[in-house]
């Protein structure tokens, strides 16, 4: 009898700390930590909240006329590294055709009504040859690093959004967005093979603070203090990462 009377107090006394705990933090049992306890518990994976269908179907096909969408977005252009002749680049001046290099739908400023807050920056180097040979220590290896470190070159970056200037900042600031991870060797040591990518960590981050709003014209310029020789022409790719406002299609 006893054994039951104990039981009892400690359900009673169970609920009732409970109910202070959920009186005190009102929404602990929504927040995704509380969901994830008890679904561990449970024997279940992922949390996740029932929604009505109105709701997903929202979600699923935005709904049309002058509503809003907010979406994760990367704005890229490309251009080109000449080799012994560039000192600058500039990028989202001007579209492009090909969407494999850009995705800029108006040269200079984004069309009405899109603005983009503006959270990473990143810069990606494509080489004609991805992987080198060579007897000597030219190669894609040595491009990259004239290209990003040279102390003759000493590339900077600026961002320009209405005539007001970020920057200048060193170009090493700005990292690459992914590649292959691998390594190269010579079996007769008669040729060194190279390979290089920007490095793929977060870099260069304004954390929405800074957004394009629609119609200000805005620019990335790339300066070098001098040209660089290379194996060849090299395309340079800066992307503007961030939260996109726009019109639903």
């Amino acid at each position: 009898m006893r054994q039951y009377l104990f039981r009892f107090v400690c359900a009673v006394v169970g609920i009732l700390g409970l109910g202070l705990l959920f009186g005190a933090v009102p929404d602990l049992h929504a927040s995704p930590a509380f969901q994830g306890i008890a679904l561990a518990f449970a024997g279940f994976g992922v949390p996740f909240r029932p929604q009505p269908n109105a709701v997903v179907r929202q979600n699923a096909t935005p709904p049309g006329g002058d509503s809003a969408e907010v979406i994760w977005h990367q704005l890229y252009d490309t251009q080109t590294f000449t080799s012994a002749a560039t000192t600058r680049l500039q990028f989202f001046t001007t579209t492009n055709a090909d969407r494999t290099l850009s995705n800029l739908e108006q040269g200079g400023t984004l069309p009405s009504p899109q603005s983009l807050q503006i959270h990473n920056i990143t810069c990606d180097f494509l080489s004609i040859v991805p992987v080198s040979t060579s007897a000597t220590l030219t190669g894609v290896l040595n491009d990259f690093a004239l290209l990003t470190i040279g102390s003759g070159q000493r590339p900077i970056w600026t961002l320009n959004i209405n005539n007001k200037d970020y920057g200048p900042y060193s170009l090493t600031t700005l990292h690459g967005t992914g590649a292959p991870q691998g390594f190269g060797y010579s079996s007769d040591g008669a040729e060194i093979i190279q390979y290089a990518h920007a490095a793929d960590t977060p870099g260069w981050n304004y954390f929405g603070r800074v957004t394009i709003l629609p119609q200000n014209a805005f620019r990335l310029t790339v300066d070098y203090a001098a040209t660089a020789t290379l194996t060849g022409n090299t395309l340079v790719r800066v992307s503007l990462w961030g939260v996109l406002n726009r019109k639903t299609q």
